[in-house]
């Protein structure tokens, strides 16, 4: 089973190694692939950059090495998911369209976010393929 991740959930983790290592080690342990596209690693810093101290950008940044030094992530890069924009367009805003395609990908079984306005509560995507795909991360946490 792959599990694509949302900023949003990697973000808080990021800052508090504590939250990530529980939903990351979680996942590891279920034999379950996090998966993160290129998009969300640029998103990632952006928002690294941009809300945190230059400590906790330390932490992060070292975290998010260390996870793609040992191999745990999956990145999809765009070539992966590129097919999909143009449909994904139609669902959600520009911004996160390059998630929903990602979302799209066969071998991706669901994605975990925070994002209830875009993703989780998103009317356009009601009684779509990919509505099934897309959880809340505390609706994830309760089930598992």
């Amino acid at each position: 089973m792959k599990i694509l991740l949302d900023t949003s959930v990697l973000l808080p983790g990021f800052r508090y190694p504590g939250l990530e290592k529980k939903l990351i080690g979680r996942l590891l342990a279920e034999r379950i692939t996090p998966v993160i596209t290129d998009y969300i690693v640029e998103e990632l810093g952006e928002n690294i950059r941009e809300h945190y101290t230059e400590q906790e950008k330390a932490i992060a940044l070292d975290l998010l090495l260390e996870l793609l030094k040992l191999g745990v992530l999956e990145v999809k890069v765009w070539e992966h998911y590129s097919e999909n924009i143009n449909e994904a367009s139609q669902y959600v805003p520009e911004k996160d369209t390059p998630i929903l395609a990602a979302i799209m990908l066969p071998d991706i079984d669901l994605f975990i976010t925070k994002d209830e306005k875009h993703f989780t509560k998103n009317q356009k995507l009601r009684n779509t393929p990919w509505q099934a795909k897309i959880k809340h991360i505390n609706e994830y946490l309760a089930e598992s």
